[in-house]
């Protein structure tokens, strides 16, 4: 039988819009996990959703793309899923991935490029880290550990301990954090609004930084440090604390305490009791303003 030519390219035409679906494969992977276990998924590009559910089993669903293929391991403590990609670099996509953990367990989340999207978790541990992709996370943690290098962080859980770590991307926080709180960034700005802190440590190089908080526990501390960046404080009229603030080239305002200038030469100073003074609030600005504000949530 002969085939035409035309009817080989009508073919073609019909078929091309299979081809990326044909090269994906599907995902739909279940391991059972005991309570408190630890959850563990490594991906390079695409994107993971990660939400939490009251079943005592892990469970991945998704696609991989062309070339790409899913190593799982588990035992009754712990699940890792790691997507491997082809040695010889040909592979179309990335996988797209979600992934539910149960209530209680540890979960560790490493990718490259790919978007970290997690949200609905009751976790003993999280630790989310990635080069380039975004991190959300959103839920409840007992210690909350999130680092990107050029991706930006957007965290909203409530957790009474939390790290938060980059180099250029934006930091974000809310959604009642506190307890001890660190965050990190060399030219990515800082945003915290954050609930009451026992301990809170915040530097950025040329970032801004701003802090809004429901309060300093009592004997707590603050310490907020950048290069040539603003810092702006914000905290409740009924804050107890001993603040001192410094600038070389800045300029200071505060609700409370006179600020010191020099005669001779550049930079400022503040050192005021806030109350009792049961805390320390220690700011620092190289070439950065500083402002301070009481009264305000």
């Amino acid at each position: 039988m002969r085939v035409s030519l035309r009817s080989l390219l009508a073919a073609a035409v019909l078929l091309a819009p299979l081809a990326p679906a044909l090269a994906q494969s599907t995902v739909d992977e279940r391991r059972a996990l005991s309570g408190g276990g630890r959850v563990e998924i490594s991906n390079v590009a695409g994107s993971v959703a990660v939400r939490g559910w009251d079943r005592d089993e892990v469970r991945l669903t998704g696609s991989l793309g062309e070339g790409q293929r899913l190593d799982v391991q588990s035992s009754a403590n712990r699940v890792q899923f790691k997507v491997v990609y082809p040695r010889n670099g040909r592979s179309s996509g990335g996988a797209t991935l979600e992934l539910r953990v149960p209530r209680g367990s540890e979960l560790q989340a490493d990718t490259v490029s790919a978007a970290l999207d997690i949200a609905a978790v009751d976790l003993r541990r999280l630790q989310a880290s990635t080069v380039s992709g975004g991190i959300e996370a959103a839920g409840t943690a007992t210690d909350g550990t999130l680092a990107t290098v050029s991706g930006a962080i957007r965290s909203q859980l409530r957790t009474p301990r939390l790290s938060l770590r980059t180099v250029s991307g934006a930091i974000t926080a809310d959604g009642g954090s506190g307890g001890e709180v660190e965050a990190n960034s060399v030219s990515g700005a800082i945003t915290l609004a954050l609930g009451g802190v026992q301990r809170l440590n915040a530097e950025s190089v040329s970032g801004s930084l701003g802090v809004r908080s429901q309060g300093l526990r009592p004997g707590g501390r603050i310490s907020l440090q950048t290069v040539s960046a603003p810092i702006t404080l914000g905290l409740p009229a009924d804050t107890s604390a001993q603040l001192k603030a410094s600038s070389f080239s800045g300029s200071i305002r505060s609700d409370v305490g006179q600020v010191e200038r020099p005669r001779y030469g550049p930079g400022s100073s503040l050192d005021a009791r806030i109350g009792s003074g049961d805390g320390d609030i220690s700011i620092s600005s190289h070439s950065g303003s500083v402002r301070v504000d009481l009264g305000r949530r």
